[in-house]
């Protein structure tokens, strides 16, 4: 006796799940994201009108550059006020003050190269330059005047010691020493020994070795 297997039952057939969409093509998504870029965009949109603005209201305030003439023109003006403004140093016959000193140089002879007489004489380096000058006491106290004070001074700015030596054998020079009582007047002789051919432009002069001096053009 032969055995028939049981017939199968079939089972019902399950639905099959509905697949999900990825998340950048859900509607949410896309509305949030245009969102974001709307934002950025306004924000964006915003700073480069400020940048505008502010270059435009920079270039509206900005002085303008002034002109090469008026450049010109103020230069020269600050010029010519440095140079009034300097004050100008006196020359010969005019009066120069250094402490109780006032002096006035009325003159100066480059012109010999011996000093003396045939007998007592002394022979310059070079040649002699004798500045021939007035001192007046203006203090209150007797001053002692030393032509070794005094210096003497060329075009290219060198300077030169006075000859106190030279002095003692040139009459009335009063240059190594003398003492000027208040209100006196001395008239004097300083003497420098200086290269041939030089040509002196100013002398310094000094109430004593200590002051400040004062200077007078020979030109």
């Amino acid at each position: 006796m032969s055995y028939a297997p049981p017939p199968q039952q079939q089972l019902p057939e399950q639905p099959q799940a509905k697949a999900k969409k990825p998340i950048y093509k859900r509607v949410w998504f896309i509305v949030l994201a245009a969102i974001v870029l709307i934002a950025v965009g306004a924000n964006m949109g915003g700073e480069n009108d400020g940048g505008t603005d502010s270059q435009a209201s920079g270039g509206d305030t900005g002085t303008a550059a002034p002109a090469a003439g008026e450049v010109a023109a103020e230069s020269a003006e600050v010029a010519g006020e440095s140079a009034v403004a300097q004050p100008k140093n006196p020359g010969i016959g005019e009066p120069a003050a250094d402490g109780k000193f006032n002096f006035v140089v009325n003159g100066v002879d480059c012109s010999t190269t011996q000093i003396g007489n045939q007998y007592l004489n002394t022979t310059a380096q070079g040649q002699f330059c004798i500045v021939d000058v007035t001192i007046t006491n203006i203090g209150d106290k007797a001053q002692s005047f030393f032509g070794d004070n005094a210096k003497l001074f060329n075009a290219q700015g060198q300077e030169f010691s006075a000859d106190s030596g030279a002095g003692m054998y040139l009459e009335d020079s009063s240059s190594l020493y003398e003492e000027i009582n208040p209100g006196n007047t001395l008239n004097s002789k300083v003497i420098f020994d200086v290269p041939a051919g030089t040509t002196p432009t100013a002398i310094e002069l000094h109430d004593s070795s200590f002051s400040g001096g004062v200077t007078v053009d020979l030109q």
